[in-house]
């Protein structure tokens, strides 16, 4: 039993005319002056070609989307308590965080925590302490603000 395919009509109208382009770049024999007859792009003919011999007319039809998130993303808590921790201790390293991360049962590598601490801006000593002075600089502006009036 063939299964049915849940394709619209908009996709099988879009794949018929790559057909078309397929077929008179057949009857010309040239390529690249069926693209011009017809205003298709000649990369894109030949990944129709190559999507035509693997799945027929179906190949054709546009595939839908790749996942923007990664099935194997650090969970963003993960990545919030590496932050907290390279703030709160900012002479230590990604090494020490995946020790201590391991201690509370989150299990990711030393080289996702580096990866993840460069990411936010936070992958040197020199940077962790420059944000812990730019936070308390904010701080102690907002206190003073408070109480100076």
């Amino acid at each position: 039993m063939k299964k049915r395919s849940t394709v619209n009509l908009e996709d099988w109208l879009q794949a018929a005319s790559r057909l078309n382009v397929l077929k008179l770049a057949e009857k010309l024999g040239n390529v690249s002056e069926a693209c011009r007859q017809l205003g298709a792009n000649r990369r894109s003919v030949y990944t129709w070609r190559r999507r035509y011999q693997a799945g027929g007319i179906e190949g054709l039809v546009d595939r839908p989307p790749i996942h923007k998130s990664h099935p194997q993303t650090t969970p963003e808590a993960v990545v919030e308590r590496i932050k907290e921790l390279a703030l709160l201790y900012p002479e230590q390293g990604c090494n020490r965080h995946q020790q201590t991360l391991a201690q509370e049962g989150i299990r990711i590598s030393a080289n996702a925590v580096q990866r993840i601490l460069n990411r936010n801006g936070l992958g040197t000593k020199r940077e962790r302490l420059c944000v812990i002075d730019q936070m308390r600089r904010t701080s102690d502006a907002a206190y003073t603000g408070i109480t100076g009036s």
